[in-house]
């Protein structure tokens, strides 16, 4: 999946942080994949390009883009897909396959949500919510 370079450079400037090649090399690796990955399988990647990362770099830089946004963490397996939406300051509803395993980010449906506000409470903005279920190729092969 392509990225747009010009969004992630708008992005990393106005966090006022800096693009570095250790950043590029984990989201252009991310992107050019469509499953979720792990740190340590994008490590394995990285290395046989020939970017030989610690674990610790690869976290941190996946904890940067996670931040700005343009990454997501599937909490239920700790791996990152790259965000397939544009649009900020909404829920992102990740569709998750029990069968194949593949990952779809939802946009329309997370456009249609709304944060509650009732009982004090403020949801944090740009959250992940994933859903589990089966995807519709799979469906078809049952």
């Amino acid at each position: 999946m392509a990225i747009d370079k010009h969004r992630v450079l708008d992005r990393v400037r106005a966090a006022k942080k800096s693009l570095t090649p250790q950043r590029m090399c984990v989201l252009d690796a991310i992107a050019d994949t469509d499953c979720p990955l792990s740190a340590y399988t994008l490590q394995e990647m990285l290395a046989a390009q020939g970017n030989s990362l610690n674990i610790s770099t690869i976290y941190r830089v996946l904890d940067f883009w996670v931040e700005l946004g343009l990454i997501h963490k599937i909490e239920s397996n700790s791996t990152f897909v790259l965000c397939q939406d544009q649009h900020t300051h909404h829920l992102h509803v990740i569709q998750h396959c029990i069968s194949c395993h593949g990952i779809s980010e939802a946009c329309e449906l997370s456009q249609r949500m709304t944060l509650p506000t009732a009982n004090a409470f403020t949801p944090q903005r740009d959250q992940v919510i994933e859903l589990k279920g089966t995807c519709s190729r799979c469906q078809a092969e049952a």
